[in-house]
Formats: C-alpha cells, structure tokens, sequence
C-alpha cells in the first residue's frame, strides 16, 4: 500500500478543496472561515470545536497518515509501517480490524474518552504495544480486540461505561503484572476474555452487574490470589471458565449455572462454599487438590453431572446445610467422587463459615 502523506494543508479555497483524502480529512475553508470534513465524495460542514483532534500514525519519528473522526474498519490492517499511533479526540469509534497485526507498533496505548466502541480484532496481534489505557466513555470491547498483544504490562482497567466485554478480548495478554479491576457496569464477559492472562496478580472482583461469564473467560489466569466471589447476579458460568486459577484460595458462589469443568484445576484452592447454584454440571471442581472445607447450601439435585469433587489424594470435610444432608447419601458420593475418607457432616451455624 502507498503511504503517501494524506495530511491535509490547514486551508483551501473552496474552489481548490481536493477529493481524493481518506474519508474524515478535515480543511479549513478560507473562503468561507468554515471547517469541513470529507465524506467520500464533498465536504460537509462542521462547527465549534466538535471535530476534535485528528488521529495519527507514524514510521518511526514522521507522520505520515491521519484521519479526522471514526477510524474506519480495515484502516491500517496489517501495515508494517505503523510504528507510532495517537488517537485523536474527533474518534468515537474504531474500526474491526483498523490496527489488526501492526506488530512494529510500539508504546502505551492511550484510548481517548471520545471513543465508544472498539471493534473485533481492533488490536489484535499488536505484539509490541506496552501498556493500555480505556478511555471512560467505551461501551463495548469487541471479540478479539486485544488478542495476543503479548508485550502489554502494568495493571488494566476495564472502566464503569464497558457493558460488554467480547469474546477472547484479551486472549493471550500474558504480560500483564498488576491488577484487573472490571467496572461495575459490565454484564457480559465473552468466552475467552482473560484466557491465559496468566500475569495478572492480585484478587479478582466480580461485580454485582455481572450476568454471564462465558467459557474459558478466566483459564489460566494462573497468577490471580486471594479470595474470588461469584456475586448472585450470575445466571451462567461457562465451561472451563475458571479453570488453571491455581493461586485462588477460597471461592464463594451465590448463584448460576456451573458448566462442565468450570473451577477444575485450581490447585490452591481450600475453602469452598456453595450458598445457591442453578445446577452442577460434570467435574466443576476436579482437581483441586488442596480442598479443605466444602460448605453446601443446596439439595444433592442440583448436583446434575458427576465427578464434581473428583479431588485425587485429599482428604477434606464436607459440611451440608441441614435442609439437604439427607440427600449426601452413598449414591451422591459415588457420583461425584467423594473419597471415602471424606467426612459429610452437617452445617450446624449456617450461614457463618467457621
């Protein structure tokens, strides 16, 4: 592709506005004192300071492209000659794929608060970029936007406008080192968001606005400690979703439907408690093999697939709110593969946790 520079000079007569600029370009219209925008094929009209800042990119130290407005789909897709990005204020969206596999694109990643959306496989592949910050206006992260930039470091923040955060969104960020603090208005987490985002540290905090957390949304995040807490919002917990969370100490679950393998693998694991669960499917806790105490709220009915508590070598208490022990008989044991040394007594000062 030519990168021939599309800068626009500061003015033009009217008689001599170009039509050959990327859609967006913005000129000064000397004759009449006015600023336009290019929408294709004439120049319409805009006024006061609502056109904000231009995006630009750029090969090392030049400029050589801009665009003013949204940056449309497909823009630098796969441009080796992307090397440095500003994205201006006149942006509210960026484009699926605009920036897919620039991998000479280096720095911190600034996403201004004019934007609103950021779409599929936006970033994907941009290995070289170190840091991110989410601009407080974004609503929607689409799938893919962040997938494989393996260089970003540091804590992120996915801020209270985010409602939706897409599948595999940040699929295979392992350099992270800091926190994830999801805001409080996000009520989807797409299959694979965090999947082996292997470096965040720290505890994990659901929010209350959460409804679905969808399959291997958090496998791998083998670096997250501390105490994780399904809120009561939850209607599903996809299959593997947590699983390989090996530094999780205690979980706490309010509420959902607890696919197949969901917290297998979570190898720190000691303290487990079930206050209300829609169902559980097939091997949700296998292998967690360090399980201490498990504290039950609910009938052996909802316990719909087997080998939840296939835990190999460890010998644990399980504590059953009285309403339900009679249901955690010899059949229930075997089905889910409670060891025999594992003690099924009742939950005498429920709701507390000894």
């Amino acid at each position: 592709m030519s990168h021939t520079s599309k800068i626009p000079p500061a003015k033009y007569a009217t008689s001599d506005l170009p039509t050959d600029l990327e859609v967006g370009s913005l000129v000064f219209d000397s004759d009449t004192s006015e600023h336009k925008v290019f929408n294709g094929s004439s120049w319409d009209v805009v006024s006061g300071e609502s056109f904000g800042t231009a995006t630009i990119v750029s090969s090392n130290t030049s400029t050589y492209d801009q665009i003013q407005g949204n940056i449309p789909s497909f823009w630098k897709n796969i441009d080796a000659s992307v090397k440095g990005l500003v994205i201006g204020t006149s942006c509210t969206s960026i484009g699926t794929q605009a920036f897919d596999t620039c991998y000479r694109l280096t720095g911190s990643l600034i996403i201004p608060d004019s934007v609103t959306s950021i779409g599929s496989f936006a970033f994907s592949y941009c290995s070289n970029l170190s840091s991110l910050t989410i601009g407080n206006s974004v609503t929607i992260i689409g799938s893919k936007a962040f997938n494989s930039c393996i260089s970003l470091t540091g804590s992120l923040t996915i801020p209270d406008s985010v409602g939706i955060i897409g599948g595999n969104t940040f699929k295979r960020c392992n350099g992270f080192t800091g926190s994830l603090i999801i805001g409080n208005s996000v009520t989807t987490i797409g299959s694979g968001a965090f999947y082996y985002c292997s470096g965040f540290t720290g505890s994990l905090v659901i929010p209350d606005s959460v409804t679905s957390i969808g399959t291997n949304a958090f496998r791998n995040c083998s670096s997250i400690t501390g105490d994780l807490v399904i809120p009561d919002s939850v209607t599903t917990i996809g299959d593997y979703c947590f699983q390989g969370c090996s530094s999780i100490n205690t979980c706490t679950i309010n509420s959902g439907n607890l696919l197949n393998s969901s917290f297998r693998d979570l190898t720190s694991l000691t303290t487990l408690v079930i206050y209300d669960v829609t169902s559980i499917q097939w091997r949700v806790w296998r292998g967690c093999n360090n399980m201490a105490s498990v504290y039950i709220n609910v009938p052996a009915s909802k316990w719909q697939g087997e080998q939840g508590l296939n835990i190999v070598g460890s010998t644990y208490n399980i504590y059953v709110h009285p309403d339900y022990i009679a249901g955690y008989d010899a059949a229930w044991r075997t089905a889910q593969y409670v060891n025999a040394g594992v003690t099924i007594s009742t939950w005498t000062n429920y709701p507390n946790i000894p």
